[in-house]
Formats: structure tokens, C-alpha cells, sequence
């Protein structure tokens, strides 16, 4: 344990203590239904980018429905790691997270949880590690209707396509690319990308496709974002 806050306190500039007490509680002892060990949690905190920790309750499983918190932050994450905790009451509630977090996370990430046994919750019964993140992969993408309507109209297809985007970028530049959601905004023109850096909120990649855009002219728009990544990864290193 000792490690484990000091890991902490030498790689924290503010709320330190809180950091420290959060994250120590997460392990989930040898007894525990599930076991969550420091050292899983140390090694996730060792990972090269920075690490967030979020705190929830189970009623806060609708809020995210709605807000996508969890969702956008684990597509930032190369590991994600979950401690719940169970009065004897809350198997539902831990099987409904932990299914939407598998749901939601990369074959390229880390996810995994632990589940501790207690008398009474308290006020924040859930506590997420975010960790790995990287300045690559804290970027976001809003697009257009038309864009929009395009890479949504088959999962069957455009899901495996962008896995393999993800692992060609990946194997350039040497670094884990995670899946970027892009996100609908009606103040574009219809057939309009931009790339964000969440960092700054720096606009560093922008273009609009033609009107005849489809499952073969997107092609010239992923050799696109595969030059911006390969640039934008020289600018982060």
C-alpha cells in the first residue's frame, strides 16, 4: 500500500489525499466476491498518460444514459478499472455496470473490476480508475447529418472497418489508438468533419466530403485522418 499512495502522491499536484484514499479503497481483499489487488491498480497508474478517478452511485446508471461520461472517458483510457460495492442488495445494479462497461470498451484496453462486500454503501458505492490516457487519443470528432447518417447505416460493416483503421494508425505510430465516437452536431454543414483536441479545444483537422460519399469514397477521407494522426503524433511526442 505504501507504494501505491506514494506512486500516487509523486505523480498528483492537487486533491493528492483525495486520491490516495480513493483509490487505496478500491482493493477488493481475498474475501471479496471478486478480487481487485493494489497491484492490478498500481500497474494501471504506472501506464504512461495521466489517470482520472471518477465516483458514482447506482442510481447514477440513467444519468449516464444520458451524459455518456463513463463512455467518453474510457474512449480516452487504456485501462479501466471498477470497484463496486455490495450490501447484499446490489447485484443487479453491478451486473447492469459492468455490462455496459464491457459493451462500451476497446479490445485495446484494459478493463477489469472487483466487487467488496459491506454492511451499508456508502454515499459513492462505484469508483473508476481511468488510466493510460494519452494526449493521442484525447481528441473528438463532430460531423455532420450526412456524415453522421453514413457511418451509422451499417454497424456491420463501418464497426470492422474502423478496428481496422484504429489497428493500422496503431502499428505507424507505435501507440494504441482507441476508438474516437464521433459525435452528430447540427451546426455543421452536412457533409462536414472537424477533429478536436479536448486538451485546448484546438480545431487540428477539418475537411468536407463530397456529396457522392460512401462505403468506397470514405476511403479518401480515412487516408485523411491517417496523415493527421501520424502528424499530430510527431506534435504530441
Amino acid at each position: 500500500m505504501r507504494q501505491l499512495l506514494k506512486y500516487i502522491e509523486d505523480n498528483t499536484t492537487t486533491n493528492t489525499l483525495e486520491m490516495q484514499e480513493s483509490i487505496s479503497k478500491m482493493v477488493c481483499d481475498t474475501d471479496s466476491p471478486i478480487v481487485l489487488s493494489l497491484d492490478s491498480l498500481l500497474n494501471a497508474l504506472k501506464l504512461d498518460g495521466e489517470f482520472f478517478v471518477l465516483k458514482l452511485h447506482y442510481r447514477d446508471y440513467e444519468d449516464e444514459m444520458k451524459s455518456q461520461k463513463i463512455k467518453y472517458k474510457t474512449s480516452q483510457s487504456l485501462s479501466v478499472i471498477v470497484s463496486y460495492e455490495d450490501d447484499g442488495n446490489s447485484y443487479d445494479d453491478i451486473h447492469k455496470f459492468v455490462k455496459y462497461i464491457s459493451d462500451i470498451s476497446d479490445e485495446k484496453q484494459n478493463s477489469t473490476f472487483g466487487v467488496k462486500k459491506v454492511d451499508k454503501l456508502s454515499e459513492f458505492p462505484i469508483t473508476i480508475l481511468f488510466s493510460g490516457i494519452l494526449p493521442i487519443n484525447q481528441l473528438k470528432m463532430i460531423v455532420g447529418k450526412k456524415v453522421d447518417e453514413l457511418i451509422h447505416s451499417d454497424d456491420a460493416y463501418f464497426i470492422p472497418r474502423f478496428q481496422k483503421f484504429r489497428d493500422t494508425i496503431s502499428k505507424e505510430i507505435r501507440t494504441p489508438i482507441l476508438p474516437i465516437l464521433p459525435i452528430y452536431d447540427d451546426g455543421l454543414k452536412d457533409y462536414s468533419v472537424h477533429l478536436i483536441d479536448l486538451l485546448d479545444g484546438r480545431v487540428i483537422g477539418e475537411f468536407e466530403v463530397t456529396p457522392n460519399f460512401n462505403k468506397e469514397t470514405i476511403e479518401i477521407y480515412l487516408l485523411k485522418l491517417f496523415y493527421i494522426y501520424k502528424v499530430l503524433a510527431e506534435e504530441k511526442n
